[in-house]
């Protein structure tokens, strides 16, 4: 009896298998080998796994990185560490920009104070990382960086978006901007783009969705007025465009952006308004209307809340309760489950992640297979 197996059929099989798997299986033959590493296959398997997504709680300071499984309700069983592809101590100052595809673009500029940035692109699932080259804009004046991270859909193109707050000649603040693609592996800046919003550190975390990267923003003060007026900036990955979406009108009035928190909520914007006893959470059901706001519920605790770190693929809401434990709210029981774990107040974080081989070689693909990797 033959063991021979078609090749069509052998990569069927392969691209049902998880990248585990993969990894190992690229070890048994050269032409496996061949096959797993591929551009064509690399998309392909991508494309079959996007739905198939998992959860990465992050503590800064502790620098503690895990992934948890995100089907059902959320909870702790088999959590898996992962280490940062920094040594330590400087990894003690690392944050996650975003998460893409698998990919997370890391930055060891902890609170946006400006500094020389570096910016690392990792896969923890094939423990491969490559450092970015040094962005292009860096003023002497510059007082703070913004960085986003995100992909084109249509395209598949993904981008770093870098925004660099300047103080100018005229005492107030300028931003420019900068945009690194994977692609082309080059920054590139953008040319009169005029960013008339203020960063705050909540800026610091994005939300991508849609194919646009969004950062809670105050809007600069005008004449007289000394307020600055919370809102949410845009920028679409794919026209390169910036735009403002307006917030919900609040009831009983404005609300600083230190009590607000945007977060992706069941594939759509949401933001949610904080205070020591509860939140309410709000999601733009109608992406870029400003009038399609609902407020969804409030969240009551029994204990203290301290911060929302955000929320999981099945509605649930994580929380950092009193002494810094974290927490699931379910809106349908309102009962909130205490995890026993332990993060920091504003300082825990949550992302959406996806297996993927992208990186996988590297960046040892030549220019064609590279396009390739990002090709639908």
């Amino acid at each position: 009896m033959s063991n021979y197996v078609p090749t069509d059929l052998l990569i069927e099989i392969l691209q049902k298998l998880p990248i585990k798997s993969l990894i190992r299986f690229a070890a048994v033959s050269k032409s496996w080998r061949s096959i797993i590493t591929s551009a064509a296959f690399i998309a392909s398997h991508l494309s079959k796994v996007k739905n198939h997504t998992h959860t990465l709680i992050h503590t800064q300071g502790k620098n503690s990185l895990v992934k948890f499984t995100a089907d059902g309700p959320f909870a702790v069983d088999s959590p898996s560490k992962l280490e940062f592809p920094y040594e330590k101590p400087r990894s003690m100052f690392i944050r996650i920009v975003g998460s893409c595809d698998g990919l997370v673009c890391l930055s060891n500029n902890f609170r946006g104070i400006f500094v020389q940035t570096t910016v690392i692109m990792w896969n923890p699932s094939v423990r491969n990382h490559i450092v970015l080259p040094r962005p292009t804009i860096n003023p002497k004046d510059a007082r703070i960086t913004v960085l986003g991270f995100g992909v084109d859909a249509g395209q598949a193109h993904h981008k770093v978006v870098r925004l660099v707050y300047y103080k100018n000649t005229a005492d107030s603040f300028t931003a420019e901007v900068e945009i690194f693609s994977l692609k082309t592996w080059s920054w590139r800046r953008l040319i009169g783009v005029n960013v008339p919003l203020w960063a705050h550190p909540k800026m610091f975390c994005q939300v991508f969705l849609n194919g646009v990267v969004h950062w809670l923003i105050e809007k600069k003060p005008t004449g007289d007025n000394s307020f600055r007026r919370s809102s949410i900036l845009a920028f679409d990955v794919g026209d390169e465009v910036f735009r403002e979406v307006m917030l919900p009108e609040w009831e009983g009035g404005s609300f600083r952006s230190t009590n607000l928190s945007i977060f992706v909520i069941k594939e759509s914007l949401g933001v949610v308004n904080s205070t020591d006893e509860s939140c309410d959470v709000w999601v733009m059901k109608e992406y870029c209307v400003s009038e399609s706001w609902t407020k969804l519920y409030t969240v009551h605790s029994f204990k203290k809340i301290e911060n929302v770190v955000g929320f999981l693929n099945s509605g649930e809401t994580l929380l950092v309760l009193e002494n810094s434990r974290l927490g699931v709210y379910n809106s349908e029981t309102k009962h909130t489950k205490d995890l026993g774990i332990y993060g920091t107040p504003h300082s825990s974080f949550i992302y959406n992640y996806v297996e993927s081989l992208l990186l996988l070689r590297g960046r040892t693909y030549n220019n064609l297979e590279w396009e390739k990797l990002f090709d639908e």
